[in-house]
């Protein structure tokens, strides 16, 4: 399996599968394939793999049906980088943000003074989902600006142990909006594990999203946190193999406060001692149950980089010298490893170092199918309903009039339709001599239920000009009468007034014609 390749600057994983096919919709598309597997890519030629419908209009094709490319057309930044913008329109995408921010309300307003909003910070960097940490907001302080952003739907975990600690927000693209979330998930809801806001599980179809901080041990050398922590990991790596063996695939993301070997951890901060004494042994293996089982995506398209580190002291003033831990981590079941199209720990001139101690990471995803389009989970439709009265009319729809009701479609002329299916032929009007309209009694047929139905008539006026219409009922025994609206306001007020046990309404007032209008 050939290393990922960069193209100006960026990493591109899809030759991990030569030869290569970007499809989205079942459709195959260009992409560029090295033939001979270098790493070069600046250098190495490349064919393109065509569409078979495609295939008529393009140059003549060797013997595996791919043209290759004109000696003056061969790779260069301007035409690697057209291509990478054509791959990345031909893919379906995700980019997938993950940030220790250290409390988030800081967050919003660094990000409102830089982009003008907190959705502007999505915007800024394309960002599909983001999973954040440490966010640290009560429930009593979420508001509709951190909670309802545009276009997203967001997560949370709240810390029920302590106000203002800990905490795990997820904000979900409405493209990629789950189908079913939930917080606090690892052991019974009411298990110490459960309690302090540390994990938001989403399912995305495709693949279940862990969003997840790992608790501290505590100070040293007492370390009195440690137990805890060592239960809070053993719980997650249960349910990461129960979701497994469900054959689901899963993304897991965040801060486990744990460096996975020696080297994630500059020289400086190693104790005398050795490494030991900074983590123990207990808490590496139980990272490493869980990145045995669950790639550590970094690593793996960073298998010899060294002094790559997401976590600083602020006290030292450690970042400028990049004395750092790392101990975020972006895990994944071996089924997805085929579509990262990388991992990267954002620098300081994406993420200002002064937002928080940690660096954030950005993930992107290829070929990965989002959910079609669905109703809301329980959960968000929740949270929504909390800041936005669904039913509330806007201003301009209060000054707005109701449409009339559409009139019923009417029958041919004389003849209208019975609700048993026989027939009655309506009131005509006909000419007489002086150019009045004179009315023609109508010919009615009876049916089993005793009822008729008259049509409309035409009254003359003297001049033949206006006409009204008036509706006619009859009953079993043939006698007409006429009814008029007012009197069926009447009517219906006083079965209003019945039903009110005798009390006459505002409304049957009115329509009984007592006051003014």
């Amino acid at each position: 399996m050939s290393p990922p390749v960069s193209i100006v600057g960026r990493t591109f994983g899809f030759t991990t599968r030569p030869p290569v096919t970007c499809s989205t919709r079942r459709t195959t598309y260009w992409a560029a394939v090295p033939r001979s597997g270098s790493e070069d890519l600046i250098r190495a030629p490349w064919d393109r793999t065509v569409p078979p419908e495609a295939s008529a209009s393009q140059p003549s094709c060797n013997s595996g049906g791919k043209p290759t490319l004109p000696p003056k057309s061969q790779p260069s930044d301007l035409i690697y980088e057209e291509l990478w913008g054509f791959v990345k329109r031909a893919t379906t995408w995700m980019k997938l943000l993950c940030w220790n921010v250290n409390s988030l309300a800081p967050t919003v307003r660094n990000a409102v003074l830089r982009y003008g909003s907190w959705l502007g910070f999505f915007e800024a960097h394309g960002i599909d989902i983001l999973c954040l940490q440490e966010s640290k907001v009560p429930e009593d302080k979420l508001t509709k600006e951190l909670c309802c952003v545009e276009g997203f739907q967001s997560f949370w975990a709240i810390s029920r142990e302590k106000k203002g600690y800990s905490g795990a927000t997820t904000y979900v693209s409405e493209t990629w909006a789950p189908c079913s979330c939930e917080a606090d998930c690892l052991g019974t809801g009411d298990d110490d594990i459960d309690r302090e806001g540390r994990v938001v599980l989403t399912d995305h179809g495709a693949f279940v999203l862990i969003n997840v901080y790992v608790p501290n041990a505590g100070d040293r050398p007492d370390r009195a946190r440690l137990p805890y922590k060592l239960r809070f990991l053993a719980a997650l790596k249960q349910r990461c193999d129960e979701l497994a063996a469900e054959g689901r695939q899963l993304l897991v993301v965040g801060d486990f406060n744990v460096p996975a070997e020696e080297r994630d951890v500059h020289p400086s901060l190693v104790p005398a001692d050795g490494f030991d004494a900074l983590y123990t042994a207990a808490e590496r293996a139980a990272l490493h149950a869980l990145s045995s089982s669950y790639s550590d995506v970094w690593r793996h398209l960073h298998p010899d980089v060294s002094s790559s580190y997401t976590v600083w002291n602020e006290r030292t003033s450690a970042r400028a010298f990049n004395q750092g831990l790392r101990i975020d981590y972006v895990l994944c079941t071996p089924g997805l490893l085929a579509n990262i199209v990388s991992c990267e720990v954002l620098s300081t001139d994406v993420l200002p170092a002064k937002w928080s101690d940690h660096a954030g990471m950005l993930l992107e995803l290829a070929d990965v199918e989002p959910l079609p389009p669905h109703t809301p989970c329980k959960e968000w439709q929740r949270l929504y309903r909390r800041f936005v009265d669904v039913g509330q009319k806007s201003i301009l729809g209060m000054f707005q009039r109701k449409r009339p009701p559409t009139a019923a479609p009417t029958e041919p002329a004389g003849q209208a339709a019975r609700a048993d299916g026989t027939a009655c032929v309506a009131e005509a009007a006909r000419p007489t001599t002086d150019g009045a309209v004179a009315l023609q009694p109508a010919t009615t047929q009876q049916g089993d239920g005793g009822k008729e139905v008259a049509g409309s008539s035409g009254i003359s006026d003297g001049g033949g000009g206006m006409a009204r219409k008036r509706r006619r009922t009859s009953t079993g025994a043939g006698t007409a009468v006429t009814v008029d609206g007012k009197a069926k306001q009447q009517e219906a007020a006083k079965a209003r007034e019945v039903a009110a046990g005798g009390q006459r309404t505002i409304g049957s007032f009115f329509a009984a014609g007592g006051g003014k209008r």
